[in-house]
């Protein structure tokens, strides 16, 4: 009989999926009115700061709306002020005093919406990102309708692929995996897992995943496409060359030595790679295993070793 030693062995898995790459944050901006757009404040692929003005519409009327009911508090806290120098005197009714006062809260809701109408004009960078193509130009006229143009905050993307549901005991936030793009063939991206969908999709028996892929060097976007290879820890085994496993009527298995005698072990193969088989039995990592004459073997035959097929 030729015979081989049985190794140990892991079931590790390695995938290789695609996935689609979207920024940290993203969003179309819009206008909050309709009007004219009278300035336009960035360029494409220019990095803005939250806060920052990018499109400010005409703001004529509205400014001066500001301004009247600025004057109109003032107005109204001249009375106020002048009823109230009276007090005391009867000169002038407690009533009176009460609708100047309401009058002045009046007034000065007033100039807080003058001034929100104004603010409103203006569109501004909800957070720090880089801003793509503008669709606008001074001039245009623009509805709330009217995509003004897209900020990314690309600082790192998120990942998203799709893994079969039977790996999914092995997915855990925090794993680490390797992306390549078409645009950069020679470079390997590193990434990590940060979430896992709740839920399988039963169209496709997948489950969704979410990794996180820094880019500090900015030469990623939003949108790529990614090769990712993903490797998956899997529990110990013991690898056997492939010849020495064997079928029967009750399924595979593999002719042992022990104790100089053939002893057949029911094996379940998990997986073949490289002319080994990774099996999952009642076998020892270290056992001798039969790989060639098992057509004249039997449960409890001496067994006669000629070579060694490891």
């Amino acid at each position: 009989m030729i015979v081989a030693t049985s190794t140990p062995a892991r079931d590790d898995v390695t995938l290789n999926v695609i996935g689609s790459g979207v920024a940290r944050r993203s969003v179309t901006l819009f206008p909050a009115v309709a009007g004219e757009v009278a300035e336009v404040h960035f360029r494409t692929g220019q990095q803005v700061k939250a806060g920052q003005v990018l499109i400010r519409l005409d703001d004529r009327n509205e400014r001066l709306a500001a301004d009247l009911a600025a004057a109109r508090v003032e107005a109204a806290q001249t009375l106020v002020k002048r009823y109230e120098g009276t007090r005391g005197t009867g000169a002038v009714p407690e009533s009176v005093v009460d609708e100047a006062r309401t009058a002045l809260r009046t007034a000065q809701i007033e100039q807080q919406q003058a001034a929100e109408a104004v603010r409103e004009r203006s569109v501004r960078a909800p957070f720090d990102g880089v801003l793509g193509l503008a669709n606008v130009e001074s001039g245009n006229r623009v509805t709330t309708d009217t995509a003004l143009a897209t900020l990314d905050d690309r600082r790192s993307l998120r990942l998203d692929f799709e893994v079969p549901e039977a790996y999914l005991a092995r997915l855990r936030p925090g794993q680490t995996l390797a992306a390549t793009n078409p645009a950069y063939p020679q470079q390997r991206f590193s990434g990590e897992i940060t979430e896992v969908d709740s839920r399988i999709d039963p169209s496709t028996r997948n489950v969704r995943v979410r990794a996180a892929l820094p880019n500090a060097e900015d030469v990623l976007r939003p949108g790529m496409s990614f090769q990712v290879q993903l490797t998956l820890s899997g529990q110990p085994g013991v690898s056997v060359p492939e010849l020495a496993l064997q079928w029967g009527r009750d399924g595979a298995f593999v002719w042992a030595v022990r104790d100089g005698n053939a002893i057949q072990v029911p094996a379940r193969p998990v997986r073949r790679s490289a002319g080994q088989v990774l099996i999952d039995g009642d076998l020892q990592a270290g056992e001798t295993v039969v790989v060639e004459g098992v057509q004249r073997l039997r449960a409890g035959r001496p067994v006669r070793v000629v070579g060694n097929g490891s």
